[in-house]
């Protein structure tokens, strides 16, 4: 049996106390749209001590790829990907969004019994406001969800 990857990566988050936020085709699942997806992306709050918080979770995963990181690494670059059993982006602006833009109106669920913080829908909708073509296809769908609200 396998653990369901967004889970794992929240509650490995959770217990050591990370400050995030899911992003990505993750929350937009969330939001309640159909959407395949393995991958995790999550939104930090850009601190040393977070990124350490960050870097710390991320390495209980199976090959502890993210042992290889520093705070630096996270805060420097757009998106770090963590290639491990869960492959996790991991950034500190999700296009235009920041963690301290999206903080207030976000979203939180308990999923057997891990807590999961995500983007809220208006915020969500602007982090997909880019070029990309899978980003175009969700935001057509979240602007429709916003509609029907």
């Amino acid at each position: 049996m396998s653990v369901n990857p967004l889970l794992r990566v929240c509650a490995l988050l959770n217990e050591e106390g990370a400050r995030y936020l899911v992003c990505g085709g993750q929350a937009v699942i969330l939001h309640g749209i159909i959407r395949t997806t393995e991958d995790v992306d999550i939104l930090i709050e850009p601190s040393e001590e977070n990124c350490r918080r960050v870097i710390a979770a991320l390495s209980h995963l199976q090959d502890g790829a993210a042992k290889e990181l520093s705070p630096r690494d996270l805060l420097e670059n757009a998106v770090v990907k963590i290639a491990d059993e869960v492959e996790v982006d991991v950034s500190t602006h999700a296009w235009k969004v920041s963690y301290a833009d999206a903080l207030p109106s976000a979203s939180e669920v308990m999923i057997e019994a891990v807590r999961i913080p995500y983007l809220g829908l208006d915020t969500l909708i602007a982090s997909k406001e880019t070029y990309r073509e899978k980003d175009q296809s969700d935001l057509l769908q979240l602007e429709q969800l916003r509609r029907k609200d």
